[in-house]
């Protein structure tokens, strides 16, 4: 059965996305079953694993709010992950979603219908803490949160940290936190250096993961070939986190 895992920041721009591919990517060449599940209108993710989101006449959004089986609405990627995709029918998703019975646990039922099929499932939220991202969360054992390393990125990581422990209380008694994830780190700086060691002053309970994503241009160039970052032909310092990560995420499955 798998481990649903939320990749969430408020704020955008913090590797959210990139973190999701690169991640099951990872996963899957340890031959790991993966289900990347996009929950952001604008498509990031199914654009990254080979899809133009427009073309699509199937996504998350019918199986939100038309019945459609989760399965049916699957796509395969040349990578060895799966991928529930999404795009910008997904924007008017929440406010159709609002007298919705059981609104809050929609996504929960489209992961328990594919839930024994992967040894993973990981969701990639729109930077927003609206109904998409607390159905999420509901929906999810743990959450990842990647973290730019500058200052406005930490800010949002508290008021997600507050949404998580609202769902935690009143949805999902389960749901925990599994780590901050530090990205786009430039050990040029100064201010990168200081985000870091914030993190471990303003989140002390929080696990903050070693596994350091540095800033590099090749993760937006992958991203434009439709690749993960690992298959680019100059290796990508910053893509060695995923892989760690990815052990780090196996084993503690496998300890369970």
């Amino acid at each position: 059965m798998a481990v649903v895992y939320v990749l969430a920041n408020q704020k955008g721009g913090v590797g959210k996305t990139t973190s999701t591919y690169n991640l099951g990517v990872a996963l899957a060449d340890l031959g790991q079953r993966v289900l990347l599940v996009d929950l952001d209108p604008q498509g990031g993710l199914t654009f990254c694993a080979g899809y133009d989101p427009e073309d699509l006449e199937r996504t998350i959004y019918h199986c939100l709010l038309r019945n459609v089986p989760a399965r049916e609405a699957v796509l395969k990627n040349n990578y060895g992950v799966h991928l529930l995709p999404a795009n910008i029918d997904l924007s008017i998703a929440e406010f159709q979603l609002i007298n919705a019975p059981a609104r809050e646990r929609r996504i929960t039922k489209i992961v328990n219908e594919v839930r024994e099929e992967y040894d993973f499932i990981l969701m990639d939220c729109q930077p927003s803490l609206g109904l998409l991202t607390m159905n999420a969360l509901a929906a999810a054992d743990r959450v990842i949160v990647p973290v730019s390393c500058e200052y406005l990125s930490v800010r949002g990581t508290t008021a997600l940290l507050k949404l998580i422990y609202k769902v935690k209380g009143q949805l999902n008694s389960k749901l925990e936190v599994a780590g901050l994830l530090p990205t786009m780190f430039d050990s040029r700086t100064r201010h990168a250096r200081q985000i870091l060691q914030t993190l471990r002053d303003e989140f002390p309970r929080l696990h903050l993961y070693p596994y350091v994503v540095t800033r590099s241009i090749r993760f937006a160039e992958a991203a434009a070939e439709r690749i993960p970052v690992f298959e680019t032909k100059i290796q990508v310092p910053g893509a060695l986190a995923y892989r760690e990560l990815a052990r780090d995420l196996v084993r503690r499955k496998e300890d369970e």
